[in-house]
């Protein structure tokens, strides 16, 4: 009697994917981080041009 023998191929390991995990602060930490670095930039930008946020014309001295 004669049996046959069946080769069963290699098995391919299944793909591995990395996970990170986010916490819910680390993204607001980003956008308050953007909205920062924004609102400096159109202050810095406001003041170089020496105009008011309103549009009015070159802001008049303020007494603090």
């Amino acid at each position: 009697r004669t049996t046959r023998s069946t080769q069963v191929p290699p098995v391919t390991p299944a793909p591995t994917t990395t996970t990170t995990t986010v916490t819910e602060a680390q993204p607001q930490a980003l956008i308050d981080r953007g909205v920062t670095a924004a609102m400096a930039e159109a202050e810095a930008s406001r003041l170089r041009n020496g105009y008011d946020s309103n549009g009015s014309g070159p802001r008049l001295a303020q007494a603090v």
